[in-house]
């Protein structure tokens, strides 16, 4: 609605201001320095036509251009025209192409910011640039390139303006010229705004709201903040704009309103604010505004924006007969006038009415225009409700093909405008944390000696909960210890009273001594799999102690959290003799993440299951994967300079089950001159404990495993990494 159009003039007090002091300045500084305290406006003037009488030349030129712009600044056409007719004659005269580029550049001013009359301004504006390239004498010419600017993006012609801007802002930062930048980066918000890139958007103006608070300027400060109602409007957080509105009034000095009133934009300002209500439903509180604005006096540019944003209230309350005639004579001024931002928007508000009105024909008169338009400006947001304006048409006139071409288009560029919106949001998240940021360092300045003590205090305790947590820790490990040990013990004494039943035994049958040996098989595994559990945890452990030590509360914090969880799924999958892979997947990513966190994301891993298998009820032995995830971690990865990977995939070939580890580290032969021979027996346990279990799976008859490691090369022969295979039975019950 009308937010989107404001943002044309968003920036533009500041702007307008900045553009006639250059114009003003520059023609009184080339002209005598003893002027430069002309700026208080009617003494100024009072100031300059004193002065004309005894000037001559090119002196008096540069006078003239400096009256029609002090007019221009107090909003008098009549004289602003006059003393640019007598400038440009003069200096045509003379042939002094400054003076005639500087005319003509007043001239497309006057157009600009009275008539609004874009095409105009924008072939002045090109015109007095092509008298500036004709000489070195470059004065000037900045105000005909911000009325070119103006010009352009008035007409929506977003590209051409943005390379304007970009331009402006490498110039202003080598000559460090304040004023030029923040002109720029204004520019360069409103033109990612208006394309509906909010997030850009949001990230100029944290740069134009920090040159404002440092600056303290305080028509630079009341303008940020109507940028950000603007912004948080168009992210459909209108609340938070009316707080903005509400804070900009409170706040109001005479130069503020001064300036917007300068600035040509106090009309939008004040509409935008009664719209917000009627967006919260608050139409009483909407019309209360619309009708303090004075429709008799308005000019015709002044009116059309009343026009359309009353209409706009009244479609939100289907009152569509009083809305129609609104956008009808706002849609008529806003073509004489060329103002393409206005004229898309209200040409799918008319859409809109018609089909609210069952006027179907001309619904699709107006959108189908419409879109044409914001095709050509990029417009998303304009683009995503045509769209949806000409599919919702073509579904009421039963056309199938239509409605759901436009259909899919109005769904694909939503997902767009949502996105922009989402990632709009998100800019404004960080901005208000970046505020509450600014806002608590104020009060920590201020009252530095009791946040200090507070932090003290609040320090000691996190030491007392970080050393009961570690305590606990090694109580909850012993505990654990003490089990996995009796464990052992009772498993052992198990083995040995089923091999002494075997030696007693002499007589059985085949089939009873096959049955007992794989009784002996499946105690010898529970055997392996109760090592391999403390081999793990004591590996985790040491993992959270580092963090410990080094005092890092949160990633410690999140260490004791992921490994709780971890070691319950531990414990739990070794009551079994085969676990899902699910469950076998899922501790294998909680161990890779506590790597990952642990070595400050030096490598990524990724998994990768086909999906022929089914992994909640395709059985394997526990911790079958980590031993070897966890040698390539230590051994392949942690050695190399730059980032590693990691890549695990389970697949089915020939009804095996292939688990592939690859990395892309160092090698083993390079690895083995690292490690000391202790250190590389220690890293090893794991994987030896897990080739004793493949190796009593290769014994039975319907359990055949076997694992295979490939050193990788490079094509220069240099070690690429290593790539361990897993083959293990199908196993689904």
């Amino acid at each position: 609605m009308f937010g989107l159009q404001l943002s044309k003039f968003l920036f533009y007090p500041e702007r307008v201001m900045h553009v006639l002091k250059i114009i003003f300045v520059t023609a009184i500084i080339n002209t005598t320095s003893s002027l430069s305290v002309l700026h208080a406006q009617n003494h100024e003037m009072d100031s300059l036509r004193k002065q004309l009488p005894f000037l001559k030349d090119t002196i008096r030129i540069d006078y003239l251009n400096a009256i029609s712009f002090q007019y221009i600044r107090l909003l008098k056409r009549d004289s602003a025209e006059y003393f640019e007719r007598l400038a440009y004659a003069e200096s045509k005269k003379l042939n002094y192409i400054n003076g005639i580029a500087k005319s003509i550049s007043n001239q497309s001013g006057v157009f600009n910011f009275f008539d609004n009359d874009f095409i105009k301004a924008e072939s002045l504006a090109r015109k007095s640039i092509e008298w500036f390239e004709k000489i070195p004498d470059k004065r000037g010419m900045e105000n005909a390139i911000d009325n070119l600017w103006f010009a352009l993006f008035s007409q929506s012609k977003y590209d051409e303006a943005y390379r304007i801007s970009a331009t402006k802002y490498q110039k202003s930062k080598v000559d460090n010229d304040l004023d030029g930048l923040h002109d720029a980066l204004d520019e360069m918000e409103v033109i990612h705004y208006q394309e509906g890139d909010y997030d850009s958007s949001f990230y100029y103006y944290r740069q134009v709201q920090q040159m404002s608070i440092g600056s303290k300027n305080n028509v630079w400060i009341s303008n940020s903040l109507l940028d950000l109602a603007i912004l948080y409007r168009s992210i459909g957080d209108y609340q938070t704009a009316l707080n903005n509105y509400r804070t900009i009034f409170l706040t109001d000095t005479h130069e503020t309103v001064q300036a917007r009133v300068d600035g040509y934009f106090e009309v939008w300002t004040k509409m935008e604010y009664a719209e917000l209500f009627s967006l919260v439903n608050q139409f009483d509180s909407a019309w209360h505004y619309y009708h303090l604005f004075d429709t008799i006096k308005a000019t015709e540019k002044d009116l059309r924006i009343y026009l359309v944003s009353t209409g706009e209230t009244y479609l939100l309350q289907k009152e569509y007969n009083k809305a129609l005639p609104n956008f009808l004579r706002g849609l008529i001024m806003h073509r004489k006038l060329n103002d393409r931002n206005e004229i898309k928007r209200t040409l799918l508000d008319i859409a809109k009415t018609y089909f609210a009105m069952n006027n179907d024909k001309a619904a699709l008169h107006y959108a189908a225009e419409g879109l044409d338009l914001s095709l050509q400006t990029k417009s998303r947001q304009f683009i995503r409700d045509a769209y949806q304006i000409l599919y919702s048409v073509y579904d009421r006139l039963h056309k199938t093909d239509s409605a759901y071409s436009y259909y899919k288009k109005y769904i694909a560029f939503k997902d767009i405008v949502v996105t922009d919106q989402t990632k709009g949001r998100f800019a404004a998240y960080l901005y208000e944390r970046q505020i509450n940021l600014m806002n608590n360092e104020k009060i920590i300045n201020q009252q530095e000696l009791r946040i200090q003590q507070q932090q003290l205090h609040q320090a000691a305790f996190q030491k007392k909960i970080l050393i009961a947590g570690i305590i606990g820790l090694f109580f909850l490990a012993g505990i654990i210890m003490r089990t996995i040990v009796l464990k052992r013990k009772n498993e052992r004494h198990l083995r040995e009273i089923a091999e002494n039943e075997l030696r007693l035994q002499k007589i059985v049958s085949e089939k009873e001594k096959a049955e007992l040996q794989q009784q002996a098989i499946e105690l010898e595994m529970q055997a392996l799999r109760s090592q391999m559990n403390p081999h793990f945890i004591f590996n985790s452990l040491n993992s959270i102690n580092r963090f410990i030590l080094q005092n890092n509360k949160v990633k410690a914090s999140e260490y004791l959290t992921k490994f709780s969880r971890l070691v319950r799924m531990i414990l739990q999958n070794s009551q079994a003799a085969l676990i899902t892979l699910e469950s076998e997947l899922e501790s294998l990513r909680l161990y890779l993440e506590m790597e990952a966190l642990r070595f400050n994301y030096q490598f990524d891993y990724k998994i990768s299951v086909s999906n022929e298998l089914d992994i909640d009820v395709l059985k394997v032995p526990p911790l079958i994967i980590q031993p070897y995830a966890e040698n390539a971690i230590w051994h392949g990865l942690m050695h190399k300079e730059e980032k590693g990977q990691l890549d695990i995939e389970i697949s089915e070939e020939d009804n095996k089950l292939l688990c592939k580890i690859t990395d892309n580290g160092i090698g083993r032969a390079l690895a083995g001159s690292f490690a000391s021979k202790s250190a590389t027996v220690h890293k090893s346990m794991g994987m030896r404990i897990t080739a004793s279990r493949i190796a009593m799976m290769q014994n039975t008859k319907e359990n055949k495993a076997a694992i295979t490691i490939h050193d990788l090369i490079n094509s220069d022969g240099s070690a690429a990494g290593t790539e361990v295979i897993i083959s293990m039975p199908v196993l689904y019950e």
